[in-house]
């Protein structure tokens, strides 16, 4: 009896230690706005856009910098 519960035991200590592992790097999305756009945009250049700063960017950057979002079928199809 003693030995099934020290089994047990070492097998639920053995699952929450690999859960444990490493956690992902955050993505670029997540990070902030790229480098080409904090260079045209920030005008108080802080390392951040604001909400007027963003307010400021071209549509045509804003096609170019969206995150490219993966749906069911693939990504939706490019408006150019």
């Amino acid at each position: 009896m003693k030995y099934l519960l020290y089994t047990i035991l070492l097998g639920l200590s053995l699952t929450t230690l690999a859960q444990d592992g490493p956690k992902p790097k955050k993505s670029q999305e997540r990070k902030g706005p790229p480098k080409e756009l904090l260079e045209k945009y920030d005008t108080n250049k802080d390392g951040k856009l604001d909400k007027e700063e963003r307010s400021k960017i071209s549509e045509e950057d804003k096609k170019k910098f969206a995150p490219h979002r993966k749906g069911p079928k693939g990504p939706p199809p490019r408006k150019d």
